[in-house]
């Protein structure tokens, strides 16, 4: 799979995941250790993820929700809006009438 049109790659993107999960914990005060205790995600395992942004997807998501963020996650892959009629008629004219 070619990743030229990708700005960044998969690595990039998680560790900076992870870089924006840290600053949220420790905005709202909760060390490691709270998090690992309220989230039920251990220790070793935020540890890992805010260092190396490598973390299950239920990890991720068990932190996310202890921290309040998990509404842009479950609209990750939602398709785009369903096209009014008219939009519909109008689709793929570039230019002319109405």
């Amino acid at each position: 799979m070619a990743l030229t049109h990708v700005l960044y790659s998969p690595g990039e993107i998680a560790l900076q995941i992870a870089e924006n999960a840290k600053r949220l914990r420790l905005s709202k005060n909760f060390s490691r250790r709270a998090l690992a205790l309220k989230s039920g995600v251990p220790e070793s395992n935020i540890k890992r993820f805010e260092t190396t942004g490598k973390i299950s997807l239920d990890g991720l998501l068990l932190i996310a929700i202890c921290l309040g963020v998990e509404e842009p996650l479950t609209g990750l892959f939602m398709s785009p809006p369903s096209l009014s009629l008219q939009e519909l008629k109008n689709y793929g004219r570039s230019r002319g009438r109405p």
